[in-house]
């Protein structure tokens, strides 16, 4: 299994878990267009983390199945 997949999944899983944190952080100080951008960014970023975790798991299945 490529241990690359999966260092890109954490890494991507933290980088949601900051932009999270950034996000609070301008709700809270209602940073409307900083909130904007954030939200892009979640958005871009989970789908992105969505692909890695699709590629793992069908390389888990194809193993499992072999």
């Amino acid at each position: 299994m490529d241990r690359s997949d999966w260092q890109e999944l954490a890494r991507l899983t933290a980088r949601l878990d900051e932009l999270s944190v950034q996000l609070e952080e301008a709700e809270a100080d209602s940073k409307i267009a900083i909130i904007y951008a954030l939200e892009e960014e979640i958005a871009a970023t989970d789908e992105m983390r969505g692909q890695v975790f699709n590629r793992l798991h069908d390389r888990v299945t194809e193993e499992a199945a072999a």
